[in-house]
């Protein structure tokens, strides 16, 4: 605990906590605000019926949280290890007679904290912001407290904590084998942008190629779960589409979501805390074997 604590504190004092939270706090905010009668629905874009429901609403929320929030996160958990070996403190810390081990998995829990806190608290401005736009452009808003409520709330960031873990995890990793905070921000950025973009044009083939084989039967095109939507990053996406207001996969928006199956809760959580672990033991790993001079 004593690690933990100083690594928060060490963390409120750094400029990339406020900067990165306050990026995410303005991306979000601009988005609702230029959103319009999006917010919405279809219903609202055809016959001028606007309403802005719960859970449907979450999905919004899921979006911006754990999508854009992903991505920062990535960034942030890049600084917060990277940082050390910019500044030199890995080195005193070592000198003290600290174990590598307490000392990297202090810092891994005090990221958890942050991140379950910077959680929380965007998505709490989710639902303030959908106020604040249904209010500028005169879209009725249904109470967050009708059907599941508060269930389907808790619901939302129980699924997503996981997904933000594991995706830090990623920036971490990656930011302790480099030792850069730079390099691991930016390579977990191409990791997550490319698998995103390879999930897409996989998608796209397996598409042309179901197709080609005369598949389908004219309707609406179902296949899967692909191999691919068990990489890191998709396999986040396919907790996130079982949230509430995520229904049948079409919360995410995206190619894979519209005509893949998705892949069981139960197997993405699994998978998803595989890769969070997984990630973590290789951190520790390649601290363990780094020379500290």
């Amino acid at each position: 605990m004593r690690l933990v604590r100083a690594e928060l504190l060490k963390a409120r004092r750094r400029a990339a906590t406020m900067v990165i939270f306050i990026v995410a706090v303005v991306i979000t905010g601009a988005i609702y605000l230029l959103a319009g009668s999006a917010l919405g629905g279809i219903s609202c874009q055809f016959t001028g019926d606007c309403l802005i429901e719960f859970p449907a609403a979450y999905a919004i929320a899921d979006q911006l949280v754990f999508g854009l929030g992903g991505l920062l996160v990535v960034v942030y958990a890049a600084a917060f290890v990277g940082a050390d070996w910019n500044w030199g403190v890995l080195r005193n810390v070592i000198a003290r007679g600290e174990s590598r081990v307490n000392y990297l998995l202090g810092k891994a829990v005090a990221l958890a904290i942050l991140i379950a806190i910077a959680e929380l608290v965007l998505f709490l401005f989710c639902i303030v912001m959908t106020y604040v736009a249904g209010a500028l452009y005169g879209i009725q808003v249904a109470s967050p407290l009708r059907g599941n409520g508060l269930e389907d709330f808790v619901a939302s960031l129980v699924l997503g904590y996981p997904v933000l873990l594991e995706r830090a995890a990623i920036g971490f990793a990656v930011a302790v084998i480099l030792r850069s905070q730079l390099a691991g921000a930016v390579v977990g950025v191409v990791l997550f942008v490319g698998e995103a973009i390879i999930t897409t044009v996989l998608t796209a083939f397996t598409l042309a190629g179901t197709l080609s084989r005369g598949g389908f039967g004219g309707g609406l095109p179902s296949i899967g779960p692909e191999w691919f939507q068990f990489l890191p990053i998709s396999l986040g996406g396919e907790i996130l589409n079982a949230a509430p207001g995520n229904a049948s996969g079409l919360g995410s928006g995206s190619l894979e979501g519209l005509f893949l199956q998705s892949v069981p809760l139960e197997q993405a959580l699994a998978g998803t805390l595989i890769y969070l672990v997984v990630a973590t033991v290789i951190a520790l790993a390649a601290l363990n074997r780094q020379e500290i001079v």
